[in-house]
């Protein structure tokens, strides 16, 4: 596997929209308003399509949150602040640098917060690639954000490998062909993407099987 695409949100960086909700208010009910009607609303994926500008969903969630626009703007900036570097899967990015292989980013986000972390963290300059599905307009798992990054990039899909936290994506990559781990912050996850990063360059000799097995 020569080509590795990691995604963002909790593979790279923490995610985590309850402890998003905590830190901006010890109100359990309005921690569970915030969920509902911020994170889990369809409003969060239209800008992860890039169809809804930040500045515009922050008003439309103070009207159903019944917060106003400065306490909306704040939660949105928490988020951001949130968005911290997951120590193991930077070491595992760095380890696959220095091996020499190709790595991509292909992840659901906003324009306003990738422009954001892009900024922030070094660890962008380490790929060959990004696919934002804020600037792509289309979002995981829709198969056509994963032909975007194989067709722009020229990338052969037997020889690719994909980490994302979500089963969906999991399983639009495999079914274009590409192997995939389901990735979990856990020793275990982390020993299969160790395990390949090993037999990188070398699958062929101990076979398809044996690596399918980790997905």
């Amino acid at each position: 596997m020569k080509n590795w695409v990691f995604d963002l949100g909790a593979v790279l960086l923490e995610w985590n929209p309850p402890a998003i909700a905590s830190t901006f208010t010890a109100d359990t009910a309005l921690q569970k308003k915030l969920l509902e009607e911020i994170f889990q609303h369809p409003d969060w994926l239209a800008m992860d399509r890039g169809e809804l500008p930040e500045t515009d969903a922050i008003l439309r969630a103070a009207q159903r949150t019944d917060l106003n626009h400065q306490q909306v703007r704040c939660l949105f900036n928490i988020v951001r602040e949130s968005l911290t570097v997951i120590p193991d899967t930077l070491g595992v990015l760095e380890a696959a640098k220095v091996k020499g292989l190709n790595l991509y980013c292909l992840s659901n986000m906003s324009p306003e917060n990738y422009s954001y972390l892009k900024q922030k963290y070094l660890f962008f300059d380490y790929f060959q690639g990004i696919v934002i599905s804020g600037l792509e307009n289309v979002v995981k798992p829709d198969k056509q954000i994963f032909q975007i990054l194989l067709q722009r990039f020229t990338l052969n899909p037997e020889e690719t490998l994909f980490i994302d936290d979500r089963p969906e994506n999991i399983r639009s990559a495999q079914q274009l062909g590409m192997s995939a781990i389901a990735f979990s912050a856990s020793d275990d996850c982390f020993s299969k993407i160790h395990l390949y990063l090993e037999t990188a360059g070398t699958a062929s000799t101990i076979g398809t099987t044996a690596l399918d097995n980790l997905s």
